[in-house]
């Protein structure tokens, strides 16, 4: 999401806000861990996320558009991948969490509109899903897990592209002992917490390394918790809406 930055948000009241969260990234990750920066700036995404939502919505960008800018971030670090160990995570990354949203995608209205409408009239916060870790369900309670890796992989990609556009300069070990891996498994994390929720079902051809990962995590999860009943997707927004 963050790299509608660019060629989208310039200019506009909300380029600010993405401006800030790079700043803090920029400031944090000279001697922080990327796990403790990441975690320390999960709201600040959760809620700049709504706010693209709504300006996608104000200049009449729907869902289509939003998938079309994923697919030309996945395409230009897919051709830089023979030269970067870093461009080529990153296009495995986006290959998979396209190929796990996707599927939410397909259920929700094209146009943004709709969904802007239903969620400011009930705008989500973020403390909202520390309470889902208190519900019975497995499945919900872990829905918090599943936004934060979300929102983790999210500030993982924007590190990832202020190094390969020079803003930020981190050393060729921290990059592979710490981004690449941290990437790898905040998409593995993504992807189980996706199954295990029931928002995705990897397809049954898909063989990979990091769909087979994904698939242990959610395994172990499903026994860690004593699975005893599944909540429907639709269950899940009625929970967090009320």
């Amino acid at each position: 999401m963050i790299n509608l930055e660019k060629n989208i948000l310039s200019q506009r009241p909300i380029e600010q806000e993405v401006i800030n969260l790079v700043d803090l990234i920029k400031v944090r990750i000279k001697d922080k861990p990327i796990e403790e920066v990441a975690n320390s700036l999960l709201e600040n995404v959760f809620y700049l996320r709504f706010d693209i939502f709504e300006w996608l919505v104000d200049n009449d960008k729907d869902i289509s558009f939003y998938r079309e800018s994923l697919g030309k971030h996945i395409s230009v670090n897919l051709q830089l991948a023979p030269f970067s160990d870093l461009a080529a995570v990153i296009s495995s990354v986006l290959l998979a969490y396209e190929n796990i949203v996707s599927p939410i995608f397909e259920n929700l209205p094209d146009s943004f509109e709709q969904i802007i409408r239903n969620i400011q009239k009930n705008r989500p916060e973020y403390d909202t899903f520390k309470l889902l870790s208190f519900h019975p369900s497995p499945q919900i309670k872990f829905l918090k897990n599943w936004i934060d890796s979300s929102l983790q992989l999210e500030v993982g990609l924007i590190l990832a592209q202020l190094i390969l556009t020079s803003q930020v300069q981190l050393s060729k070990k921290r990059i592979k002992s710490e981004l690449i891996e941290f990437l790898l498994s905040a998409i593995t994390k993504f992807g189980a917490y996706s199954i295990f929720t029931g928002f995705w079902t990897p397809d049954s051809n898909d063989t990979s390394n990091l769909t087979n990962k994904m698939k242990i995590l959610s395994a172990t999860l499903e026994l860690d918790n004593n699975i005893y009943y599944r909540t429907s997707k639709e269950g899940f927004f009625k929970i967090v809406n009320n």
